[in-house]
């Protein structure tokens, strides 16, 4: 017997503008003169990925006293979490990883947020007692005087595993692996937007891994990236993340040493070496023509000088928020799902400590291609999922990119997001998750149709991998969920389930991924138990095949149209995903 699969993944919020936007949120009090606003409940969804872009399972997420645990896709959600208007704190663990966070200026829509957790690995083993260096192929290094303690202050004698990573400005998941956002406090209490010149991060492990830290100061050095030593300031400000409160701090100076930058630190957790700048809120919101909010889409503002970017993407209400650079002139650019640049214009400058709204930003079809993507998530015995996430990959993505994806939290079941297609195909894939119930669907190929596409109704049946879906005018949809054989049997392409509800499809033309009208047959079991019906000539159905595997693999396809028979004209539409069997 087969069975069905369903995820429904999760993703498509808006943090802030990345390198210089987010913000916290879990009731922390912060000693500087940032205004998080009151508190509100929003809902988060997200996926935390190892450097190799894998999914991390039973990674521990936290935001305010919200807590889950990721599931095996690495994702998560929480909804109506306690968060301020300005400011959520998003925290991620698990043994053998770093710890990771996120720092966003929530909205209103689904809050998509993406964590890349660092591995604990170990560049040197060093003992105590005696000064020693570790240094990075790159030539970032850290010298120990050789005194360390333990997290409740006692001294420590022994080896010392340590653990350096140095986190590049130019690094493509910058936004994803470094902790909370780019938002700061200066000595003096400002809250500053930061712009970063390199990142380190030092683990400090003793024998039996626990967690040490240095008990006198320590010399960092860091070496430049290429692309801005030339602008690289003679003495920088250092800054070190605080775990409690998501909020990096300002904590001495560096000074540029050839292609380094020098300095002394008291402790180890995230240092950093930024320029800062006064800040101010900025809340942009794209459309399409139809005036329909536009999902996923990447947003990045530049600052001329030091390159200082910041990128978020947009959620389903079309909505990026973010902390951005005061008193400067930024240069604002829309990116669609394939990087390409669709609107450039430059913005600005925002007085210091203002919150600004752009006026809509409207993308033509001719500018951008979106199309409307909506269905219904149910759980496998027929009920509307409550607690739940679709993700909708582009296949033109390259997969690269681990994070392109749109996602959208469903609501009682139903799910909508105007979707942004590029490249000669538009041809996607759906999956989704049920976290109540923890079942998930498979991955499920759909053709897209110009302006709108209802994928129907999506089953999260974890005990299955394999259904097929249908409805029959305003009839209950039906599903067939065991007893199916697909394939071509050299007479040609059949799939027919073997039980209640019937189904069954043939066509002796179709072997392969396509669009197909008049050249096919099906029959079902209508709205009465024993009633079959069959399409006669007189129908405008469609079928479309988007995926034909081999055998073993899947054929998915979707069908929809109307027809007559001796009972009168009726509608019908339905989905596919079903194992090749022959």
């Amino acid at each position: 017997m087969k069975k069905i699969k369903f995820i429904l993944t999760l993703f498509i919020t808006i943090t802030l503008f990345n390198c210089s936007n987010d913000n916290d949120s879990s009731g922390n009090t912060q000693d500087f003169n940032y205004n998080q606003g009151n508190s509100v409940n929003r809902n988060f969804h997200g996926l935390v990925l190892d450097t190799s872009g894998n999914p991390v399972s039973n990674a521990t997420v936290t935001i305010g006293s919200s807590t889950v645990q990721t599931n095996n896709k690495g994702l998560f959600v929480i909804n109506n979490a306690s968060v301020k208007e300005r400011f959520a704190y998003i925290k991620v663990s698990k043994t053998g990883f770093i710890d990771g966070s996120r720092v966003v200026v929530p909205t209103n829509g689904d809050n998509r947020i993406n964590i890349m957790l660092l591995p604990v690995t170990v560049t040197a083993t060093i003992t105590t007692g005696a000064p020693s260096q570790v240094s990075l192929p790159n030539g970032s290094t850290v010298k120990f005087n050789g005194d360390f303690k333990d997290v409740n202050g006692n001294a420590y004698s022994g080896s010392v595993q340590v653990g350096l990573y140095h986190l590049k400005p130019s690094d493509n998941y910058l936004n994803e692996i470094m902790p909370g956002s780019l938002l700061g406090s200066s000595t003096n209490g400002n809250a500053q937007v930061l712009g970063t010149l390199g990142m380190l991060h030092v683990d400090l492990r003793g024998s039996s891994g626990q967690k040490l830290n240095i008990t006198s100061p320590s010399e960092i050095s860091l070496e430049i990236d290429a692309t801005q030593l030339s602008n690289a300031p003679a003495s920088i400000p250092l800054w070190s993340f605080d775990e409690a409160t998501g909020i990096w701090k300002e904590e001495g100076s560096a000074s540029k040493v050839g292609t380094k930058y020098v300095g002394n630190v008291s402790h180890f957790s995230w240092w950093n070496c930024d320029i800062s700048f006064n800040l101010a809120n900025l809340t942009i919101n794209i459309q399409n023509a139809a005036g329909q909010p536009i999902a996923g889409l990447k947003s990045k503002l530049t600052r001329s000088i030091f390159s200082w970017q910041g990128q978020n993407y947009t959620n389903t209400l079309g909505q990026s928020s973010g902390v951005v650079p005061a008193n400067e002139t930024l240069t604002l650019e829309l990116f669609d799902f394939c990087g390409n640049v669709v609107y450039t214009a430059n913005i600005g400058p925002f007085s210091a400590g203002s919150i600004n709204v752009l006026p809509n930003i409207v993308l033509s079809q001719s500018v951008i291609n979106t199309i409307t993507v909506s269905g219904v998530l149910k759980t496998c015995s027929g009920n509307n999922v409550t607690n739940g996430v679709v993700n909708l990959y582009n296949n033109s993505t390259s997969p690269t990119n681990f994070f392109a994806n749109q996602s959208v939290l469903v609501t009682n079941g139903t799910f909508s997001f105007t979707y942004n297609f590029c490249g000669t195909t538009q041809q996607f894939r759906v999956v989704g998750d049920d976290f109540s119930a923890l079942q998930t669907t498979g991955d499920i190929y759909f053709t897209a149709t110009s302006p709108t596409t209802d994928i129907g109704i999506l089953s999260t049946c974890n005990t299955t991998t394999e259904f097929i879906t249908y409805q029959l005018d305003n009839n209950p949809t039906k599903y067939v969920i065991s007893n199916i054989n697909a394939g071509n049997n050299g007479s040609g392409f059949q799939v027919i389930s073997q039980g209640s509800p019937f189904f069954f499809l043939a066509s002796q033309s179709i072997n392969s991924v396509g669009t197909y009208t008049n050249n096919f047959g099906m029959e079902i079991e209508g709205a009465n138990p024993n009633q079959i019906t069959g399409f006669s000539n007189i129908n405008t159905v469609q079928l479309i095949i988007s995926n034909y595997g081999s055998v073993g693999g899947y054929i998915d396809f979707t069908f929809n149209g109307t027809f007559t028979d001796s009972t009168g004209n009726h509608t019908i539409s339905g989905t596919g995903h079903v194992i090749r069997d022959f």
